[in-house]
């Protein structure tokens, strides 16, 4: 009987933690929810712009939920692009999701594996950077768990919010916001410049293989090559500072 009732208590002491661990995922998110909301709205009105159906627009967010990609994806079939280079073009640029997955379950402890299917849905740039930063005794299945659904539901919210706004808001406001995909992705740049001014080379070399090779092939494609090019060239000058960096620090320690 005894061992029952403290059974009882350690059980219902372990469901408490792990609710609270939950809610404190979902606090942890209230950034990520202010932040992806406008963008969430910006990519539906111009989804709805470019000629998906605003069901369309709601479905690829609920599959997706790749605020770049969707936005680049939109962009490319706004100039024409087909199935297949849209997929090589997300592809590339959503690779980085098998590092970021990787590291994330990693730091997930006795998680069966189906769960890791589910949550790895959840991984983004911001859930990662969280993730990274947290403690290891809040890392748990719980805790990601709420970071990761109110990133979801930010982000479908702000689809089907853009689908309504977009026949209330004027035309001109709805135009302008086809800046959002440019200001996302600088968002995403900037700290990289910041970190390495290297990288603001390999961006414009990125802009100018753009430019030359969509005098000589589809814009669709140029974006994919150009991604593919510039990565390399990127790697290499990127490389070569990483290279030089450990050399002054060897260089240091012996001196």
């Amino acid at each position: 009987m005894i061992l029952n009732i403290k059974r009882e208590r350690f059980a219902m002491k372990k469901l408490n933690q792990n609710k609270q661990m939950f809610i404190w995922g979902l606090k942890k998110g209230i950034p990520i929810l202010i932040g992806f909301i406008p963008i969430s709205i910006a990519f539906s009105v111009i989804a709805v712009q470019t000629g998906l159906s605003k069901l369309e627009c709601i479905v690829m967010s609920i599959m997706l939920l790749a605020g770049a990609s969707q936005l680049m994806a939109v962009n490319m079939l706004s100039v024409g692009a087909g199935s297949l280079e849209i997929i090589i073009a997300t592809l590339i640029i959503n690779i980085r999701h098998l590092i970021m997955s990787t590291y994330i379950m990693n730091r997930l402890k006795n998680v069966p594996i189906w769960l890791q299917w589910i949550l790895a849905f959840g991984v983004t740039d911001e859930t990662f950077g969280i993730m990274s930063m947290e403690e290891d005794s809040h890392c748990n299945q719980y805790f990601f768990g709420g970071l990761a659904l109110i990133t979801y539901v930010s982000w479908i919210g702000g689809t089907i919010l853009g689908t309504v706004i977009i026949d209330i808001i004027p035309t001109s406001i709805c135009s302008s916001m086809s800046i959002a995909l440019y200001a996302m992705f600088i968002g995403l740049i900037m700290p990289s410049i910041h970190e390495d001014f290297k990288v603001l080379y390999v961006v414009l070399i990125s802009i100018c293989i753009n430019i030359l090779l969509g005098i000589i092939m589809k814009s669709s494609w140029a974006i994919v090559c150009s991604t593919i090019l510039g990565g390399v060239i990127g790697a290499e000058i990127l490389r070569d500072t990483n290279e030089e960096g450990k050399y002054t620090m060897s260089k240091i320690d012996k001196e």
